[in-house]
């Protein structure tokens, strides 16, 4: 009898602690999250021009890494995939919840798509205007790790109470530098659609503030104007529509599909070209992360070329030789040299010709 009730006992401390393990590896959160290869897609469905070139047989293609939310058995599979990075949460999120890191992702997405206009515009030599829409709180990371943030990502910058409208950054300076120093401050700001007052520390206002110094004194760690871009010649309007895909690393992706669009003929060539990387309105290129990840996804659906940027070249040359793969990486500086370094491939895949 007693040796059935010890069995029993041990059957028991057996389930239990595999039920257990079991409870933790699938469904116990984690302090991690993992990079994985997501999509390489044509960037042509989401770029439209209101009078634009007729597309070509080739593509150029956005790519996007998938950023999941582990259990830890998926740690432990991803542990041993060369193609996953696992990081830690509070490295990635900064102090935001995932919600909030993907409201402003999405934010950082629409300055993205105004720099690449405005890229394709400044090569192209077409003339336009610039209309500030909104400023907008992009970042408060900092402040929300240190329990003071007075703002939320995407909170929009609309005046002074009871005054006009803040048309740009310096706009928004002079007024805050003209403030009575004696007299509450208090700025209008739109968020989630509804109309709020937020009261300002005066006494931090004076001649000696600069627009470095705006998003702090906004309880913010980034602000950003959200633009509109109207070319003289209205048949050279762009709209970019990215769903939900967020980030800056389409900037030049979405420069170079602009400028086939309003340029004759097919700029890629007829091949397929992937590219990434952040881009200024001039036709900077700047690094990107997630640069592996997107190396195994642009050659599993085909790309021959991937332009990176300059930062992100020697990991992306790494990864594909590490892959095997016949796609050709090259780096790129700003927006002419991409350019450079597509002709340079059409006419090496022509044969010279």
């Amino acid at each position: 009898m007693n040796r059935q009730v010890s069995d029993l006992k041990r059957i028991t401390l057996v389930a239990v602690a595999t039920a257990a393990a079991m409870w933790i590896l699938l469904y116990a959160p984690t302090p991690y999250v993992v990079y994985e290869p997501g999509i390489a897609t044509p960037v042509a469905p989401m770029v439209a021009a209101e009078q634009g070139d007729a597309e070509g047989n080739g593509s150029f293609l956005l790519t996007a890494v998938k950023l999941s939310d582990p259990n830890f058995f998926n740690v432990l599979r991803s542990a041993w995939d060369k193609d996953d990075d696992i990081l830690m949460k509070k490295d990635v999120f900064r102090g935001y919840t995932q919600q909030q890191y993907a409201d402003r992702l999405s934010v950082i997405m629409e300055g993205s798509q105004n720099n690449a206009v405005e890229a394709a515009y400044h090569h192209l030599n077409l003339s336009y205007t610039i209309k500030v829409q909104a400023i907008i709180v992009s970042d408060n990371a900092s402040q929300v790790e240190e329990g003071n943030s007075l703002f939320q990502t995407g909170d929009k910058l609309i005046g002074m109470t009871g005054g006009p409208r803040f048309e740009n950054a310096a706009d928004m300076l002079d007024k805050l530098r003209n403030a009575e120093e004696s007299s509450p401050l208090t700025v209008e700001i739109e968020r989630s659609g509804a109309r709020m007052q937020v009261q300002l520390d005066a006494a931090r206002l004076g001649p000696a503030l600069t627009e470095e110094q705006l998003p702090a004194l906004f309880g913010a760690s980034g602000l950003t104007e959200l633009r509109a871009l109207e070319p003289t010649d209205t048949r050279d309007r762009l709209t970019i529509k990215a769903g939900d895909i967020g980030g800056p690393s389409a900037g030049l992706v979405f420069a170079l599909q602009s400028i086939d669009l309003l340029t004759e003929g097919d700029l890629t060539g007829g091949s397929r070209i992937a590219a990434t990387g952040t881009i200024t309105p001039e036709g900077k290129v700047g690094p990107i992360g997630g640069i592996k990840q997107k190396v195994v996804i642009t050659s599993r659906e085909g790309a021959q070329l991937f332009l990176v940027p300059e930062g992100n070249y020697k990991e992306a040359a790494a990864k594909a030789k590490q892959l095997g793969t016949a796609m050709k990486i090259v780096e790129v500086t700003d927006l002419e040299d991409a350019l450079g370094k597509i002709k340079q491939f059409n006419v090496a895949a022509s044969g010279g010709q």
